[in-house]
């Protein structure tokens, strides 16, 4: 790995952005490539092959025009799903993310846990059978709930601007599972756009434990990099595609991630 060598983050839009803040936070000496790739949102919606078709691009385009050190696929959904099916042309380490599960059990005192993550990623065979190889201890619940609609609340900057919305979405996809499952304590937010509704999900729920996985992405890429981390002040350069039949321009990214902070 060559040291002033980019760190590359990408998702299908503004999501990535919650790993791009911690990847900063840990390791301020790294130079970042953040794609939001608004022209492929949702992941959640696409089958397994259109995914690996997808990632597999992006990854192509990121080694070619930066030469990254490390690739980080920050969305749960093609993690689960495509990542261990796809490989590097350049040979560039790769990482995902996935739901901190074992985390999630430690933390909880009533062993009843809940994945929040897209349609995609909780409907594939894939997340069932990471659940299965985490040697979990007997009695160990883990509860899947399609959070689709809360990450749509999240790409258009609409938890910004619409608190009373906001609120009722997350109350439509919680409350019906809360009535059925009233001993749940920890859930994961297992798409990278959940963690930007963490205060509205505390404040209505403030007995549930919301585990963001961001810092433990840092963390491994902390860890994967070594002796290769760069010392010095790193930056961030920001690229988007558009999605312009839903409304998703890079104007938009622009001003969304203007108003949570990100400074370039």
């Amino acid at each position: 790995m060559r040291e002033r060598a980019p760190i590359a983050v990408f998702d299908s839009g503004v999501g990535s952005y919650s790993i791009v803040k911690k990847l900063r936070e840990e390791l301020p000496s790294e130079s970042i490539v953040y794609l939001a790739d608004r022209a492929e949102f949702p992941y959640g919606d696409k089958t397994r092959e259109e995914l690996q078709k997808v990632v597999e691009k992006t990854i192509s385009w990121l080694e070619e025009n930066f030469e990254p050190k490390l690739i980080i696929v920050a969305s749960n959904t093609p993690s689960l799903q495509v990542l261990d099916s796809v490989h590097s042309k350049e040979g560039t380490p790769l990482l995902g993310v996935v739901p901190p599960i074992r985390e999630a059990e430690e933390k909880s005192e009533t062993q009843q846990i809940a994945i929040l993550a897209t349609r995609g990623a909780v409907q594939s065979p894939e997340i069932d059978t990471f659940i299965a190889k985490q040697d979990l201890l007997p009695g160990t619940s883990v509860h899947k709930i399609d959070a689709s609609g809360m990450v749509a609340l999240v790409e258009p900057g609409t938890f910004l601007h619409e608190k009373e919305r906001t609120q009722t979405v997350i109350r439509a996809v919680l409350e019906p599972f809360f009535k059925e499952n009233p001993d749940i304590d920890v859930m994961t937010l297992s798409s990278t756009h959940l963690p930007f509704l963490l205060e509205y999900l505390e404040k209505l729920y403030p007995h549930i434990v919301f585990l963001d996985p961001a810092s433990s992405v840092a963390e491994e890429a902390k860890a994967l990099l070594g002796e290769d981390g760069a010392s010095g002040e790193g930056s961030i350069r920001v690229f988007a595609t558009e999605n312009k039949a839903s409304g998703l321009t890079a104007k938009d990214l622009e001003k969304t991630l203007g108003i949570l902070g990100l400074q370039t």
